[in-house]
């Protein structure tokens, strides 16, 4: 009877599952591009005596200006997507604010992971190496 539900319920983990999959490919390769591209500036910081943590909190920042926005408008966009296809039962259920929370931490703290992780490694690199190479 709920043959066409659980067909779009698994056409949108499928899709969901490889959407998460581009999106964290793009922000490595974002990651990447942005590190290389101010590493004369990591380099010339750390010479001056920044810290690995301050690069860190340097590179996170400019990326998490635009993702936490981001999240926040994608749950929002979710809540009333869901909302709007869960009135089309008889049954009616609410939805649980925690599932959206949940997933927006996930998402975001994935994404401090893939910039903490590259910029780990710009943060712990010889700064002569980068001032040397341009």
């Amino acid at each position: 009877i709920y043959r066409n539900v659980y067909r779009f319920r698994n056409s949108v983990w499928i899709t969901s599952t490889f959407i998460l999959l581009i999106v964290v490919m793009g922000l490595i390769g974002y990651v990447n591009d942005e590190t290389q591209r101010r590493s004369k500036e990591i380099a010339i910081r750390k010479v001056n005596g920044a810290e690995a943590s301050t690069i860190l909190r340097l590179l996170s920042r400019d990326i998490l200006y635009v993702a936490v926005p981001s999240v926040l408008i994608g749950i929002v966009v979710s809540y009333f997507t869901g909302k709007a296809w869960l009135d089309q039962f008889a049954e009616t259920i609410d939805m649980n604010a925690l599932y959206f929370v949940g997933t927006a931490l996930v998402i975001i703290a994935l994404i401090v992971v893939c910039v903490v992780v590259r910029a780990w490694r710009i943060a712990n690199e010889n700064p002569v190496k980068s001032i040397k190479v341009e």
